[in-house]
């Protein structure tokens, strides 16, 4: 367990919590004091977070969350706050895409795409703000990608287009609730070693794509995300604001 205890008896919403970056943040959170909701589509991986969380003396739930459906989120966010009481923190971390150029993707996968990983951080952030206005305000922090800023040919175009929505909507809700006492965030992150990274590449195939696009040749491990979102939430970053913040081992080309 963490010896800060930053976000002591704080509501934190998770969404994307089952795996991968989100399991890694929940259990950062839950270590640091908080009161994660883990907002996760797939059953036996929410459960399987909460419970180990619990195991390690932390205060978690899970609530089965479709990111994409509205009735759903709002529901989730009620659950937590309910939970947990208001929801003082939130990581918006969905992200997920189907291949294909601009010339030879359907529509139908263009629109599933921007709706996973664009329309979900917008349907949670709709539930969230109103919730951090009426209680003194709050963080976020919404999961984009260096794909929305550089050119990564495993990237296809939906989900480079995107993640640089998730960046703006970021900036744009930042300006607009800064009053409210509200900071939004955006982290960035290179190839990072998830689960649904290991189903597309080798770790073979991992180590060449990072030694050909970062200066630090590895994967970015999914705690050194969870790192950069927990700082961003604390009062630690208390002047940070509106910003896309890169974890990707330092991408060679400049943005």
């Amino acid at each position: 367990m963490s010896d800060r205890r930053r976000f002591e008896g704080r509501s934190v919403f998770i969404t994307g919590a089952g795996s991968g970056i989100g399991e890694a943040t929940a259990h950062a959170f839950a270590e640091e004091g908080a009161k994660v909701t883990i907002a996760e589509l797939d059953p036996a991986k929410g459960e399987a977070v909460r419970d180990a969380i619990r195991a390690k003396g932390g205060t978690a739930i899970f609530v089965a969350t479709d990111a994409t459906d509205e009735a759903s989120v709002k529901a989730a966010i009620a659950a937590a706050n309910e939970a947990h009481g208001p929801i003082a923190h939130a990581f918006n971390n969905i992200g997920m895409s189907r291949p294909g150029s601009i010339e030879e993707m359907s529509l139908e996968d263009w629109n599933w795409t921007i709706g996973i990983s664009l329309t979900s951080t917008f349907l949670a952030m709709k539930y969230e703000i109103p919730v951090m206005k009426a209680n003194g305000g709050g963080t976020i922090v919404n999961t984009a990608s260096m794909a929305a800023r550089l050119y990564t040919p495993s990237a296809p175009c939906s989900y480079a287009a995107a993640k640089a929505g998730v960046i703006h909507l970021s900036h744009h809700a930042s300006c607009a609730y800064a009053d409210d006492n509200i900071r939004v965030n955006a982290v960035l992150p290179g190839l990072t070693a998830t689960p649904q990274i290991a189903s597309m590449f080798t770790a073979e195939e991992q180590a060449e794509i990072a030694g050909e696009n970062q200066v630090i040749r590895r994967a970015v491990d999914p705690r050194e995300i969870a790192n950069a979102v927990l700082f961003l939430s604390s009062d630690d970053a208390s002047m940070i604001t509106g910003r896309g913040i890169e974890v990707s081992g330092g991408r060679r080309h400049a943005s």
